[in-house]
């Protein structure tokens, strides 16, 4: 081996023994200085706790002490003898109290003051209950003569002084074991730092070499590190500033979704009363002009109502709240209901309303149809709106594609003025019109497509568009669904549903609603059902009510004064399970038409919601099914005789 290498070996021999010797020198320090600081600390800890535990008990010692005197000169005094138990309670007090301070002593002046207190409190007890028991006999004159006799305030003049230096005297040991921690932690550092001038004495002689070999490899390192701090930095920063985003996106969404609710609220309940009324009166005697009046009241009332439910639908798609069902439904019962709905509007136009449906009536798939009919009436009532003349064409076909998957594919074809092309980019946006300069024809908030496309998106299909100005347009909407089996064909009943049958006994309705228009809604509203309505104006009177009667509905508001409806249904299903009687159903009439309100509802006990502005044919199709639900859930002998 050359020289050269023997020099390179042994100066690594010698650098390896320095890194062992100060890596051992540092094991060993920091074992050290861990356990003497660790003993350290625990005892400043202990020190610390008996102080407070001192303090703890000079307190009470002063406090019983004081107590103690008190109770000893008032029953000297007044010679009670129902004194007597509260000096006994105090006078073990105090003897606790002398103990536990007894157990704080440290070192023998501390245990000699203690013993001197437990001496003259024992030379105080005698006197104390020979007064007590002058007291017992009705002579407090004796009583007096124990309780002030020079021998008792001398004991009594010995225990404080004894109680006094013990008590400071502890202070004194608790401190002085505090320095003496505080002393030993201190030299444990000294010696810590004596240690580490020798190590690092050690690890540069070590490291000097090194140093001088790798300085650009330091340089290139601390600029690394330094870009390294510097990214950090920015994340963190990012971070920072993404948290605070999201927190006042969360405290804007929340007050966004307060605010709603309430507006929902307040639009609806006013709303009610319009609509209520109005449909109320069309069942009365008008003229064609005021026919004619009274169906712009109810139209402008459906528009108000439906811009209400767009706001609505469109927050709770961006707020990610939306929950979409999953029904089995037949074609018709999409087509169906949409083409009774426009047919009145198409034939107001002199538009032809055409429904071209491929799809078997037997056909049975499973999607959320309520959401299917949103959003092709949306499509079908924008078509209308801006076609003047010609034909609304809707066409349904199923599809198939190579991996299975079904899909209903709907075709909504007008021949109205057709969309630019520069306005198709930007139809699907939210609040976009085609034209929105303050002359426009046609009005509208500029929602619809908009949620339209949302809800497309949320069940998994899309909508697109074809459109020439001039010639019309054309909106084809594609939807995955789930095909069932097919169902038989039954056969239609156009006969309008009823609660209850005329030969039957009239229904009796508790009917809880604090606001007065909505109750005269209420009374027109069910009036053909020629039922037996009685009114509560909160929800304690409703409760009253129902406990006193029987009844087969209840239709109950929720915002109330002095009971809410939430808290009228939880009384009333606890009076059903301790009184044992039959489950009353309960309906949900309110303006509070949140989905997570909804819920609340039913939770709290109730059996359906109906939103404001009442819809009549959804009230009674709700009271009808919930009424049959009670019928069914009756006991057996009810049953057999009904």
């Amino acid at each position: 081996m050359s020289p050269i290498r023997l020099k390179e070996l042994a100066l690594f021999k010698s650098r390896t023994a320095l890194v062992l010797l100060a890596l051992s020198l540092t094991i060993a320090m920091v074992t050290g200085l861990g356990f003497t600081l660790r003993q350290s600390a625990l005892k400043i800890s202990l020190a610390a706790e008996g102080a407070s535990d001192l303090a703890q008990i000079r307190g009470d010692v002063i406090s019983t002490r004081r107590e103690l005197s008190y109770v000893l000169s008032s029953a000297r005094e007044s010679g009670d003898r129902r004194w007597e138990s509260r000096y006994r309670t105090l006078s073990a007090q105090l003897w606790a109290q002398l103990q536990t301070a007894t157990e704080l002593a440290r070192t023998a002046l501390t245990i000699e003051a203690a013993i001197k207190a437990q001496s003259a409190r024992q030379k105080m007890i005698p006197y104390e209950e020979k007064a007590f028991d002058h007291i017992r006999r009705g002579d407090k004159n004796s009583a007096t003569l124990f309780i002030g006799d020079p021998a008792y305030n001398l004991a009594a003049s010995q225990f404080d002084r004894a109680m006094k230096q013990q008590l400071l005297q502890v202070r004194v040991d608790l401190i002085a074991e505090r320095e003496a921690a505080l002393g030993t932690s201190n030299k444990a550092m000294f010696g810590a730092v004596i240690a580490l001038l020798v190590i690092s004495l050690i690890w540069y002689v070590i490291l000097r070499d090194a140093q001088k070999r790798g300085r650009a490899l330091a340089s290139a390192q601390a600029e690394l590190l330094a870009y390294r701090d510097e990214l950090e930095d920015r994340v963190r920063n990012r971070t920072r500033d993404l948290r605070l985003s999201r927190d006042k996106a969360e405290i804007a969404n929340k007050a966004k979704s307060e605010f709603l609710a309430v507006m929902s609220h307040e639009i609806r309940t006013p709303l009610n009363g319009i609509m209520g009324m109005a449909t109320a009166l069309g069942a009365t005697k008008l003229n064609k002009a005021q026919f004619g009046m009274l169906d712009t009241v109810k139209k402008s009332g459906q528009n108000l109502l439906t811009i209400l439910n767009d706001v609505l639908d469109l927050s709770k798609i961006e707020a990610g709240e939306f929950r979409l069902a999953e029904e089995a439904f037949g074609i018709s019962d999409v087509a169906r209901p949409i083409r009774d709905l426009f047919m009145a509007t198409a034939d107001e136009k002199g538009v032809a309303l055409i429904l071209d449906c491929s799809v078997a009536e037997e056909s049975q798939f499973e999607s959320d149809p309520a959401r299917l009919r949103q959003i092709v009436s949306n499509l079908v009532s924008n078509a209308l709106k801006f076609t003047e003349t010609g034909s609304v064409t809707i066409k349904i076909s199923e599809q198939i594609d190579a991996g299975g998957q079904h899909y209903l594919l709907f075709n909504i074809i007008d021949t109205g003025v057709g969309i630019p092309i520069e306005a198709q980019k930007t139809i699907f946006d939210k609040f976009t019109q085609v034209d929105s300069s303050l002359s426009r024809k046609y009005d509208g908030t500029g929602l619809g497509l908009a949620i339209c496309q949302k809800l497309a998106e949320q069940m998994g299909g899309e909508i697109d568009l074809n459109s020439k100005l001039g010639k019309g347009s054309s909106f084809r909407y594609f939807v995955p669904v789930t095909r069932l089996a097919d169902a038989p064909i039954e056969e239609v009943n156009d006969k309008p549903d009823t609660v209850e049958n005329d030969k039957k006994p009239a229904l009796r309705i508790l009917i809880a609603e604090d606001n007065q228009t909505n109750r005269m809604v209420m009374k027109a509203l069910l009036a053909p059902l020629k039922a037996d309505l009685v009114f509560a104006e909160d929800g304690v009177q409703a409760v009253k009510i129902w406990k006193g009667s029987k009844f087969d509905l209840v239709l109950m508001d929720i915002q109330m004064p002095n009971m809410n409806g939430l808290e009228a249904t939880l009384a009333i299903r606890k009076l059903e399970r301790s009184e044992h009687r039959d489950k009353t159903p309960i309906l949900a009439v309110t303006a509070n038409a949140m989905p997570h309100q909804r819920q609340e509802y039913l939770a709290a006990g109730m059996d359906d919601h109906i939103a404001k502005p009442i819809q009549p044919k959804l009230l009674y199709s709700a009271m009808q099914e919930a009424v049959q639900a009670a019928k069914a859930h009756e006991n057996p002998a009810t049953q057999q005789t009904g």
